[in-house]
This record gives structure tokens, C-alpha cells and sequence, in this order.
């Protein structure tokens, strides 16, 4: 079994255009150096990123059949409050997450994105959880707040309450004005520290900035994980044999009950489509056990997914 625990839908409407825009820079740059080609921004937009528009995720199922994917878990972001509202706003694209992943029942969990520092944001979550069976948070603290903030508790205690995860991404971010000091893994895990029965997804595994020290959190606190999502990019840059010795390393130091297989579709598909990079796991070799690849794939995710 595989768990993609880490996956955005590619919906007209709901990304602000500033963030298209500067995000192009970013990732045409990192597609022509994983491609050797010499696409424009522009053209990585019209020409690639277009090509994934999927109103009703009915292709994603597609693609995850040929991986091998049996669950992804979904969500948006909250840009809205730092880029403006997207022309789709947040609260109503939560719920067309939540009608997508009724529509493939079984094959897509989704998470309700949200700034805690957002008008009626409790309310909408409450709604969300109840109402439209949402079942963990996403946070992107490079929005403008610190994770460790008071403003962050009310969505730590639900997350208690409801016995939730909440995915929070830490890492790097294109080219828009975020706050990439947000976003260290240290933020999260002084808020995991204090919040000991909320679990705490650190999306991307810190990346290749902060990785050691999103694994230092996960190797202290019980209730964080990490995910491996975006690292298609660096291991496209480097010989297997290097990005499987970086993975034994953390494997060795959090344990693979704490690391968790995930994709951050569509971006990083462009450097290694869905299938390519489950393979890159299902195919570890005998350095790794049966039982640490099943937990990476989906062991570990099934238990902080409570499936």
C-alpha cells in the first residue's frame, strides 16, 4: 500500500495571480536545470502547468493508479490574507476539497487550509471538521505569522480536540513575498512541544535548508513526523546512491515510524512524475527492511491518518 500524504489540486480560480506569476520564476528555473531545457516563465505556465488543470481530481486517479498510489491526502493553501483573496476564496475552496474527496471516496483524504489569523476561521474549520468530514489542518506559516505565536493555539487545541493531524509546510518558497523565517522547522516544533497530543506533519522534511533540523524535532518530540515531499528536485540533482544514504541517515536517526512517502503534486511532478518517484521508494534496497519501506509508504501515515 502507498499513501501520498502530501498533494495540491490544480483548480482554475484558486491561486492568486501574483503568486503565479512569482512562483513561474521559480520553478521554470528548477524545471530547466532537472530538464536541460530553456523554458520562459510564461511558457512554464501555458505550456506545463496548464496541462494539469483537473477540476474534479478525475486525472489524478489516473496517474495514482499507474503509481500505485491507493490514498493522497489534499489541500489548499491560504495565501489570501498576505497576497490578497484568490478569485475562489479559501473557505469555499475547502469545501470543493472536501466534495473532490467525497467524489473519489476512499482514495482522498482532505485537509482544510486556513490562517489562523483569518476572520471566522474557527467557525469555517469547525464547519469543515463537522459538517464536511475534513480531517487535519494545513498551515503555511510564511504567510506572515510565527507558528509558535498565541494566534496558532486555537488550531493546535482543535487539533487536540478532534484528534487531527496538521500539516505544516517548512522550507523554501518561490519567488513571492513569504517570509521564509516563518517556515523553520524550530517554529513548529516549539509549538509541538507545547501541544504534546497534537501531531505535527512537517511537510517537505525541512528541505534541503532545514532538513537536519526538522529532523532533530522528530528525533526529540513523539508527535512529530516528517513528510517527503519536493525531494524529487534533489534527487534528480544527485547519483541514487547519494540521495538513498541521505535517506538511511535520517531513517537511522528519527526511526521510519516517523517518515512518511508524499509527492506536493503537481510542481515537483514536472521533475519526476507520480510513478517515477514511488518507485524510487518501493524499490529500496536490502539497506532498508521491509518494515521501514512499509512504514515510509504507508505504515506511518496510516497511523497518524488513524486508518
Amino acid at each position: 500500500m502507498i499513501i501520498d500524504v502530501h498533494r495540491h489540486l490544480v483548480i482554475k480560480g484558486t491561486v492568486q495571480r501574483s503568486y503565479i506569476l512569482g512562483a513561474s520564476r521559480s520553478f521554470s528555473m528548477m524545471y530547466n536545470k532537472s530538464n536541460k531545457t530553456n523554458v520562459t516563465p510564461r511558457e512554464y505556465i501555458d505550456d506545463i502547468v496548464r496541462k494539469e488543470i483537473d477540476g474534479q481530481a478525475d486525472n489524478i486517479i489516473v496517474e495514482m493508479d499507474k503509481a500505485g498510489v491507493d490514498i493522497s491526502v489534499i489541500f489548499a493553501v491560504d495565501y489570501g490574507l498576505l497576497l490578497g483573496e484568490a478569485q475562489i476564496h479559501i473557505f469555499e475552496q475547502n469545501r470543493m476539497y472536501a466534495d473532490i474527496a467525497k467524489r473519489h471516496a476512499g482514495r482522498m483524504i482532505p485537509f482544510m487550509a486556513i490562517d489562523p489569523r483569518r476572520e471566522g476561521g474557527l467557525k469555517h474549520c469547525e464547519q469543515a471538521y463537522y459538517e464536511w468530514g475534513m480531517k487535519g489542518f494545513k498551515l503555511h506559516a510564511g504567510v506572515g505569522y510565527l507558528p509558535d505565536d498565541p494566534v496558532c493555539n486555537w488550531v493546535y487545541e482543535k487539533a487536540t480536540e478532534w484528534n487531527i493531524p496538521i500539516m505544516c509546510h517548512t522550507g523554501g518558497a518561490p519567488a513571492v513575498p513569504l517570509r521564509w523565517e516563518c517556515s523553520r522547522p524550530s517554529y513548529f516544533a516549539s509549538a509541538a512541544a507545547r501541544y504534546p497530543d497534537a501531531t505535527f506533519i512537517l511537510a517537505h522534511a525541512g528541505d534541503i535548508g532545514w532538513w537536519q533540523e526538522a529532523m532533530q524535532a522528530a528525533a526529540w518530540l513523539p508527535n512529530v513526523y516528517l513528510d517527503l515531499s519536493l525531494w524529487q528536485k534533489p534527487y534528480r540533482k544527485m547519483p541514487p546512491e547519494q540521495f538513498y544514504q541521505w535517506l538511511r541517515h535520517l531513517t537511522d536517526m528519527v526511526g521510519a515510524d516517523k517518515i512518511m512517502f508524499a509527492s506536493d503534486a503537481p510542481h515537483p511532478n514536472f521533475h519526476l512524475r507520480l510513478p517515477e518517484w514511488a518507485k524510487v521508494f518501493t524499490s529500496l534496497g536490502k539497506e532498508f527492511s521491509e518494515e521501514e519501506k512499509n512504514l515510509i509508504l504507508s505504515g506511518t501515515a496510516r497511523k497518524v491518518l488513524r486508518l
